[in-house]
């Protein structure tokens, strides 16, 4: 019997786009796990997406960027420190998900999917009304939610057992917010990437190190 894992794409995203970079992942953990990789709720505006890549000097295929292409699970605002807007439409959305289609062992996330799981592992913790049924989280490329109002919820280290996986070539501010992810949890372990802000999963030592550590959590289930 399979057991599912639940899996979060990033900002401006898709659920299709994210499918494929899980690819090698799925292959080297084979029919053990069966992944439910949905789509963010919340549709990122095209002028958003090219905003967002002329900051981080990025490119994307034409047929990335669109109506219908980009969605995120909160939507940041330019406040310092930001505010987010949506989340609690999200949080909902994704406990009837996790209803639905759960129970789910685990969750990855990638980057803004990642500090989405983070803000699901919290909200457990934190909220009587919420419960995903997670018991341990892949975050990649993940960092600590700066939206004031969630800091009572990271308040206490999370108890759910963490992966951070993070590239050497991140930003010092990056680097810095991840570390602080990897804090808010208990005994979070850490995987230094040689990459930047990319998902390794094409680099076979850090997928078969992910593959392995997940094997575990399915082990002691």
């Amino acid at each position: 019997m399979s057991t599912k894992i639940l899996a979060l794409h990033g900002y401006a995203m898709n659920a299709a786009w994210f499918r494929d970079w899980l690819t090698p992942l799925e292959d080297a953990l084979g029919e053990t796990v069966e992944w439910a990789c949905p789509q963010a709720p919340i549709e990122v505006p095209e002028a958003e997406v090219q905003a967002m890549l002329r900051r981080f000097d990025l490119g994307l295929p034409p047929a990335r960027i669109g109506a219908g292409q980009n969605w995120c699970w909160y939507r940041a605002s330019d406040d310092r420190p930001p505010r987010y807007s949506g989340l609690d439409t999200t949080l909902e959305w994704l406990q009837g998900l996790c209803r639905e289609q759960g129970p789910f062992a685990g969750v990855l996330g990638w980057s803004q999917g990642a500090a989405m799981a983070a803000i699901m592992a919290a909200a457990q913790q934190a909220r009587p009304d919420y419960d995903f049924g997670i018991k341990w989280l892949v975050l990649c490329g993940g960092f600590l939610p700066a939206d004031p109002a969630l800091q009572p919820w990271f308040a206490r280290p999370v108890p759910l057992t963490s992966l951070h996986v993070v590239g050497r070539k991140e930003s010092a501010a990056m680097q810095q917010r991840a570390r602080q992810l990897q804090a808010a949890f208990q005994g979070g372990e850490w995987l230094s990437t040689p990459l930047g802000h990319r998902m390794p999963l094409q680099l076979p030592d850090c997928r078969d190190y992910i593959a392995a550590w997940i094997r575990v959590r399915l082990a002691s289930a």
